[in-house]
């Protein structure tokens, strides 16, 4: 239950080809920090709320480089990722 309950808040939602990433957090949460372990890969998510949103991605960083949305393809996992995400 508290799997389904964090990947709910995080909005962790695979598919075959890799993972969205779309948080539904309060807007009084100013950062949200878990380590998730995803096919084999191991995800480190960062999710900064300086704007005091409750859902959206301003930005999203995977290993230092920014990506088009809040999709992560599963061909640029590594074995450790480092996910930052701005609301």
């Amino acid at each position: 239950m508290m799997v389904g309950c964090v990947e709910e808040i995080l909005g962790l939602r695979p598919d075959l080809d890799g993972i969205l990433l779309s948080p539904s957090v309060p807007k009084c949460w100013a950062r949200l920090e878990i380590e998730k372990d995803f096919r084999g890969k191991h995800l480190h998510i960062l999710i900064e709320n300086p704007n005091k949103q409750e859902t959206g991605c301003e930005k999203l960083i995977l290993n230092g480089r920014e990506l088009d949305s809040n999709y992560i393809p599963a061909s640029l996992l590594k074995d450790e990722n480092n996910i930052q995400m701005i609301l």
